[in-house]
């Protein structure tokens, strides 16, 4: 499979990639976070961090987690 073509806005691309259920590092298909192909990535907590990130003026208290922007 091809690697996944990382541009300027990774961010929307690592989001577009895991919405559509393709791995962002070896582009094999995704069930949930977690790659079916040969790297096996889990992409949770990135996914996490990502939407956290994009969520300015929404940051989670302490203690909080960005849980509503899970898919």
């Amino acid at each position: 499979m091809a690697a996944f073509a990382v541009t300027g806005d990774s961010n929307m691309n690592l989001i577009s990639a895991i919405r559509n259920l393709i791995c962002p590092l070896c582009g094999a298909s995704m069930m949930e976070f977690r790659c079916l192909g040969y790297c096996r990535s889990d992409w949770r907590q990135e996914w996490e961090r990502v939407m956290c990130a994009g969520s300015k003026g929404e940051r989670p208290r302490s203690g909080e987690s960005c849980a509503k922007h899970r898919v």
